[in-house]
């Protein structure tokens, strides 16, 4: 496909060739003349600086083209709690022609072309080929539009009448393959007797992307994207005339499918972000952080951009390169996230889900109890970020009736079902409603207020046992002795429909009772206090709620940020400590109670004890099944390691997982988890 520079030099070719004119005008008029339109060309150019993707340039007296570039530093990476890192960077080469510094010739630009491309064929790159708008397809002269190009609602299409209109080839009836190869061939000296017919083919295809994307001084071409180092490398060392590298840095998730809601993504800067980052000084083209970690933490893991001069001579060989601004790196973001945990959630949660016929979402959050640092956070379904740049995957996403892209874990909205339970035992005994040896008796039918039912028919029974039986009946007393409202004075303190302070964006739901709905009466007490009415929770709240309650009341901030770390240093430069933001006073006799009800929840179930047999502690739980309005039930669980003195809780919800049982499978997976990875910490400090 090579062959020498070229057989045929004509005369450099002028775009617009400026034609002189004599004016009947005196020298002053002159002189404004010419001071407007410099000032109109000042403006101009700035115009376009400003738009021409962070480069702009100028040619002096000696043919020397000095261009300033925009250099992107480094985003700072993210990495878990244990120093494996989640989000990293990948430093890539885009191949571009630059009008600055091009051949002067037709013929010498044509045979850069191919001499490019060829290297792409020799280096198995032209997959990496930039995507494109080019209507033809087939060999030439046997060429013919594409599918695309006869779509007269395309993009393809419409980019096809503009070339037409700009080299004045007629109107849309006029369009053919013919009219427009003929056109771009000579108007680009493609003669059949110097090229061969794939050579020609080729041509065709890059000249029209150049004319589409009205290359020119100001407006670079990009052939190819990505491009592995060894085809950058082997170009360098060809010295090709008028080709140039672009250095890009891209995001690369390590863990694809995982922690995709947690993470987020990264873009150019959004409408309603865009006043916000040009107060701190970002430019419109900025890439930042959209959503999740990125968006939360773009304060540490933001780059400083640097500006690179570089002059090329006549031949587009680099005579000076220099940094007018050094580019600087953004600081290393470590999340509280334990990667291993999150697999495990997520994975627990996706089987199961898929093992329960009427179930097709749920989410689980998996705290530390003593910190509100968040260990795992699974939403389901989910979605694949190294997938979103596919427009078709991304369209999918977003089509998906089940809502992918939600985060269940901090937007979902659910009714706490009989996981409220221990909340209520907790605020009857603080209140000295009841104490541990109270007892109701329970016939399965509640005796007042049109009777409403339990699962079971308890006899007389505790507090305790209430909890383990998951009696119905004996919190409708409670219900109705209390009232909501003094329940919820104690739920919510500890965190039930409270914001939990999490970095990422969430809801904070429906705290049950009077306020929150348009009639109340007496049956919604009884109703609220098994944890339906208008409860709505998340299931982090729920986390939070169960954490504050095992661990003696001190309802911690929760947080996803552990600490920032300086870029190639990795000195820390920032840690997060735990801060407590309310307080519930609980007597240990009474904590006590409600923790030994729920470790005989875990104890008395042969399924869920088989689910937490690998975990070395006792552990303490609550069931809930949650009845919502034309679906099957919700399926909940909330649970804490050890039961007496908490030092990890998980809950998980499936929606229309018919049994509490169900969602207990991925809390114990991550305990699981957690506790091997435990005991392995201690092996290797003991070793």
């Amino acid at each position: 496909m090579r062959n020498n520079k070229s057989r045929y030099a004509p005369p450099r070719q002028l775009l617009g060739r400026a034609q002189k004119r004599k004016y009947g005008f005196s020298a002053r008029y002159i002189g404004i003349t010419a001071v407007f339109l410099l000032i109109c060309l000042f403006y101009v150019i700035k115009m376009y600086q400003i738009q021409s993707s962070g480069v702009a340039g100028s040619l002096d007296n000696n043919g020397l083209v000095t261009r300033t570039y925009t250099v992107a530093g480094v985003r700072g990476e993210i990495y878990d709690r244990n120093g494996k890192l989640l989000v990293g960077n990948s430093i890539n080469y885009d191949i571009v022609f630059e009008y600055g510094s091009i051949p002067d010739t037709t013929p010498e630009l044509n045979r850069s072309i191919l001499n490019a491309l060829e290297a792409m064929e020799k280096t198995d790159s032209l997959s990496y080929l930039a995507d494109d708008l080019y209507p033809l397809e087939g060999v030439y002269p046997d060429l013919h539009f594409t599918n695309e190009a006869r779509d007269t609602t395309s993009e393809t299409y419409a980019a096809l009448l503009k070339i037409f209109d700009s080299n004045k080839l007629g109107d849309a009836d006029d369009v053919s393959e013919k009219l427009l190869t003929d056109a771009l061939r000579r108007k680009y000296k493609m003669y059949e007797d110097q090229y061969t017919p794939e050579e020609i083919s080729a041509l065709l295809r890059v000249r029209y992307e150049m004319e589409r994307v009205q290359f020119g001084y100001y407006n670079p071409y990009v052939l190819a994207k990505n491009v592995p180092p060894s085809l950058v490398s082997y170009l360098q060392e060809d010295g090709a005339d008028g080709i140039n590298f672009k250095i890009n840095s891209e995001r690369v998730y390590c863990y694809p499918g995982y922690a995709s809601h947690i993470l987020g993504r990264v873009g150019k800067i959004q409408a309603e972000d865009a006043e916000k980052y040009l107060a701190l000084g970002y430019s419109l083209d900025s890439i930042v952080g959209n959503s999740g970690c990125e968006k939360a933490f773009e304060e540490y893991l933001h780059s400083q951009d640097g500006i690179m001069t570089i002059v090329y001579d006549e031949n587009g060989s680099i005579v000076e390169k220099k940094y007018d601004v050094t580019p600087i790196s953004g600081n290393d973001v470590w999340l509280t996230i334990d990667i291993d945990m999150q697999i495990a959630a997520e994975d627990t949660l996706a089987d199961t889900i898929g093992l329960i016929g009427s179930a097709n979402a749920g989410a689980a959050v998996t705290l530390d109890a003593d910190s509100g640092a968040v260990y795992a956070i699974a939403s389901y379904p989910t979605f694949d970020l190294t997938q979103m740049q596919s427009i078709d995957y991304y369209n999918g996403i977003l089509a998906d009736e089940n809502l992918p892209e939600l985060n269940r874990a901090l937007s979902g909205v659910y009714p706490p079902g009989s996981v409220y339970k221990i909340g209520a035992a907790l605020a009857a005994l603080e209140s000295k409603q009841i104490n541990s040896s109270s007892t109701y008796t329970c016939n399965k039918v509640f005796p007042h207020l049109h009777g409403p039912t339990c699962l079971g028919n308890h006899g007389t029974i505790t507090v305790t046992d209430a909890i383990k039986d998951s009696c119905n009946v004996f919190f409708y007393y409670l219900g109705m002795e209390m009232g909501i409202d003094n329940i919820t004075k104690y739920t919510k303190p500890l965190g039930l429909g409270s914001s939990t302070g999490i970095e990422l964006p969430e809801r904070v739901g429906i705290v049950a009772g009077k306020a929150n709905a348009g009639i109340w009466d007496a049956g919604n007490d009884l109703s609220a206090a098994i944890g339906q009415a208008n409860h709505g929770y998340t299931p982090l709240q729920m986390a939070v709620y169960t954490a504050s309650l095992t661990n003696g009341g001190s309802r911690y901030e929760v947080h996803l940020l552990d600490s920032v770390h300086e870029f190639y240093t990795g000195n820390v430069i920032f840690k997060t400590e735990p801060k407590i933001i309310e307080t519930v006073e609980i007597s240990t006799d009474n904590k006590n109670t409600v923790l030994e009800g729920m470790r005989r929840v875990v104890a008395s179930n042969a399924t869920i004890s088989s689910y937490f047999s690998g975990v070395p502690v006792t552990v303490g739980g609550k069931t809930g099944t949650a009845q919502v309005n034309g679906k099957a039930d919700y399926a909940l669980f909330a649970g804490a390691a050890p039961y007496d003195e908490p030092e990890i809780v998980g809950v998980c919800i499936i929606e229309e997982g018919a049994m509490g049982t169900n969602a207990s499978r991925t809390v114990a997976k991550t305990f699981d988890v957690y506790y091997d990875k435990k005991a392995a910490h201690q092996e290797e400090i003991n070793n």
